[in-house]
């Protein structure tokens, strides 16, 4: 990636603080997001080994946590492929959020991030997510919370303020700070700001020039030019990915390496392969593990020419072998036509709104209204009934339609 640039109030390598060598995070850390009915196993595996930083499980409530909600215990289940993996979540007051941090404490992450930036109605009515972001004392009241919950590595998702009239996020980015975070994230755009809003990255550049923390920037990385442009002005310290990794993890590979490399048809066949076959040793050959997984594949068929009858028969297909066969004729066609190599993606800063031609997670994140998985929605609203027993058993399926984005 062109023109370093050094971490937000440190100097140099011998000044980076403690955590981040422990959490691999090396020159410049390119993080996956957490990415509600999206980042299960198999994802995460896919992305990093193509080079992601650090995954992070999708966001939790931290209601159904205190409550002990098998379901959301299952969601945070640790594959033995995993060398790092973080948690998110958030909660209706910094006394939640810090009990639900303390119960999953002994969990096998490596690090927790506190979302304050999730959008979605359902959540901030909830007083979750970007809600919080209205008042920068139960910010700084939040991190505190859980900052005294855990010595593990601790941060905090922040967007620039709830809306255009309430553009806080230096007293934000402040209460993150002083409530004990290590380090966060700023995405750059407001709570009120639909994804077709531009991202202000001048804004993210003057937090990582008032705090000390070190500060990852978000929103709008589809390409490594997107990459080292917010780099550039930001001056961040990392970078984290979010929809821009759908369908392309080979986005993480071109951050890490600084070039883009292309991707060959090969290589693209052989990672949609192993997805769907640890898609199946998740999950099973139907039902909704092959439903959930027919989003991926959409996403996957992204930069490829005449992926329309493709698309057609992936939203009707009912098994993992039936996919399978269809991304194997799918490449046979390809190779057929000499077609190896797919076209680049766009970028996310460059031209208008317009380049987003065909998005199927930006449709589904605004008629769905999702930000939390199925179990973790409800008990953002409301209590349940009796605590459950907790444990580690058979992963839940993600629900098809819980694809909200942060």
């Amino acid at each position: 990636m062109t023109g370093d640039v050094p971490m937000a109030g440190h100097s140099g390598a011998g000044s980076r603080p403690a955590f981040w060598n422990q959490l691999g995070f090396g020159e410049f850390p390119v993080l996956l997001a957490p990415l509600a009915g999206v980042s299960d196993h198999p994802f995460r595996r896919v992305c990093a080994r193509a080079g992601a930083t650090l995954t992070y499980v999708e966001m939790l409530s931290a209601t159904a946590i205190v409550f002990r909600s098998k379901r959301t215990f299952e969601m945070m289940r640790r594959h033995e492929t995993e060398t790092r993996l973080g948690v998110q979540l958030t909660g209706k007051s910094a006394a939640e959020v810090g009990e639900a941090v303390a119960l999953i404490d002994d969990q096998p992450f490596d690090t927790v991030d506190l979302n304050m930036g999730c959008p979605v109605n359902k959540v901030t009515r909830a007083g979750c997510g970007s809600a919080i972001l209205r008042d920068p004392e139960r910010v700084y009241q939040t991190v505190k919370a859980a900052r005294a919950a855990t010595a593990k590595p601790l941060s905090a998702k922040i967007r620039l303020g709830w809306d255009k009239g309430s553009r806080n996020f230096l007293e934000t980015a402040a209460a993150v700070e002083s409530g004990g975070a290590d380090f966060m994230t700023v995405h750059g755009r407001l709570r009120s700001d639909d994804y077709s809003a531009p991202v202000d990255l001048e804004a993210i550049a003057t937090v990582c020039k008032a705090v000390r923390i070190p500060v990852f920037a978000n929103g709008n990385i589809f390409s490594l030019e997107d990459g080292a442009h917010v780099r550039r002005v930001t001056g961040c310290a990392g970078i984290m990915v979010s929809r821009g990794a759908l369908g392309n993890p080979w986005l993480f590979r071109d951050l890490s390496l600084g070039r883009e490399v292309p991707v060959t048809l090969g290589e693209w066949r052989e990672t949609v392969r192993d997805h769907l076959e640890w898609q199946q040793d998740e999950y099973g050959g139907h039902g909704n593990g092959a439903v959930c997984m027919r989003k991926h594949l959409l996403w996957y068929a992204k930069g490829w020419p005449g992926v329309k009858p493709l698309r057609e028969k992936i939203n009707t297909a009912e098994s993992m072998s039936g996919m399978l066969a269809l991304i194997d004729e799918f490449a046979g066609s390809l190779a057929a036509l000499g077609c190896v190599e797919r076209q680049s993606l766009v970028s996310g800063f460059a031209g208008d709104s317009s380049r987003f031609t065909w998005d199927p997670k930006y449709e589904m994140d605004r008629g769905l209204d999702r930000g939390v998985g199925d179990d973790g929605l409800v008990d953002l609203g409301s209590s349940p009934s009796a605590p459950q027993t907790t444990g580690f058993p058979r992963p839940a399926i993600p629900g098809s339609d819980a694809v909200s984005i942060l």
